[in-house]
């Protein structure tokens, strides 16, 4: 009876201890589809059509996994080996700037050695990160932050800062190029909601967000 009653305890102690975990730990890596690197497009075709969708009128259909893909690749994904990029980075450091992509299904970290997502939170923050009401509507928002340890690990803080708006530049305008041949707008965001971004993306101290770049169909 002793030793029942042991087995069942045990057993309750370990269903409490993975209901905890799932509650804590249940978010998810999203694999993303092969980007599209053939094909479509023109990069002058590209250049010609570049362009900030009008605010006034974003366009709020969702894209595809496919179009997101591309997208993410374009703006730091790895195009030749294991340590080479679609962007620029200073002494062939690994990206020193993330992109974090807030949907209606929560907010994700892009992971460029996997091309993927890790989920960072299931919450929507769409409708709280920027201050203009057509930033609240568009249906995929990226945010670029940042990333104070390993640009503190490598540079010092004036460099840091060039470094990394350099970074996010190149990284946006790859954004605006891709969408543009995928036929998606897209717009650059200067004014944010920094402490609700902080927050909602539990970002460390030392990293900060540079911009936003809204997408929508």
């Amino acid at each position: 009876m002793g030793f029942i009653l042991k087995k069942c305890l045990l057993s309750l102690l370990l269903l409490s201890v993975l209901l905890l975990s799932a509650g804590t730990w249940a978010y998810a890596d999203v694999k993303l589809p092969p980007p599209q690197t053939e094909g479509g497009m023109s990069l002058f075709e590209s250049l010609k059509k570049r362009a900030s969708a009008p605010g006034g009128d974003f366009p709020i259909a969702p894209i595809e996994p496919e179009e997101l893909s591309t997208i993410l690749w374009a703006a730091t994904g790895l195009n030749r080996g294991e340590k080479g990029w679609t962007v620029p980075m200073s002494k062939g450091l690994e990206p020193y700037c993330k992109i974090y992509v807030a949907q209606d299904e929560g907010i994700f970290l892009y992971d460029w050695q996997i091309h993927g997502l890790i989920e960072i939170s299931k919450e929507n923050i769409r409708a709280k990160v920027g201050s203009q009401n057509f930033v609240k509507t568009a249906p995929c928002i990226l945010i670029v932050v940042a990333d104070g340890k390993a640009l503190s690990d490598n540079f010092n803080e004036r460099d840091s800062a060039e470094f990394a708006a350099v970074a996010a530049g190149a990284m946006t305008q790859d954004i605006y190029l891709a969408a543009a041949a995928l036929e998606i707008g897209a717009r650059y965001i200067h004014a944010m909601n920094l402490e609700e971004i902080r927050r909602a993306l539990s970002l460390p101290e030392e990293d900060y967000p540079l911009c936003l770049m809204i997408l929508g169909k």
